[in-house]
């Protein structure tokens, strides 16, 4: 009997415990989960604990910037997925809050990564208007967003010219050499 009466107790207190657990904990614990499924390579997983750290961010009403950051990351997430349709929501969502603080750098990176999201559903023309848009601002991006940025350019330049736009294409040839020798 004073077995069952302490798991019961034990329970009691587990449980309870859970409706004081804060917002801040729950969000660090997801974000914590996130990168660590990330990491391993485990989307799904990734994708969950983003989600729900989303949910939490936008509930209590945090910082624009990390709100962004999450949508931003769930939408490559996503994207890596191959969920193109989510992830082109999710980043244009980011891309709006990011609109609104005017940083230029950062908005390219969202320009960037949209423009694979949409190309992701055969939208090579969409996404390279996309990828235009964010032409002028990739040369003073830092190394891995610099990277993906030519990457980018490179991947279109070669799927335009496939498609019959050569001039469009060697373009983008000549903003990955401009990105690569600068």
């Amino acid at each position: 009997m004073k077995t069952n009466t302490l798991l019961v107790f034990l329970l009691v207190i587990g449980l309870g415990g859970c409706d004081y657990r804060s917002a801040k904990a729950d969000f660090d614990r997801q974000i914590a989960l996130c990168s660590v499924a990330e990491g391993n390579g485990l989307l799904d997983a990734a994708v969950q604990a983003c989600g729900v750290a989303l949910t939490i961010a936008e509930e209590e009403r945090y910082e624009r910037n990390l709100i962004s950051g999450l949508l931003y990351r769930l939408g490559r997430l996503e994207r890596q997925r191959g969920k193109f349709t989510e992830a082109e929501l999710l980043m244009r969502r980011s891309l709006a809050l990011e609109e609104q603080s005017g940083d230029q750098g950062t908005i390219a990176i969202r320009l960037i990564e949209l423009s694979l999201s949409v190309a992701g559903q055969g939208r090579w023309s969409d996404g390279a208007q996309l990828l235009e848009t964010a032409a002028p601002f990739v040369a003073n991006l830092p190394g891995d967003e610099r990277k993906a940025a030519i990457n980018a350019f490179r991947l279109f330049s070669v799927r335009l010219d496939m498609r019959g736009y050569a001039a469009q294409a060697e373009q983008f040839k000549a903003k990955v050499q401009e990105l690569v020798g600068s």
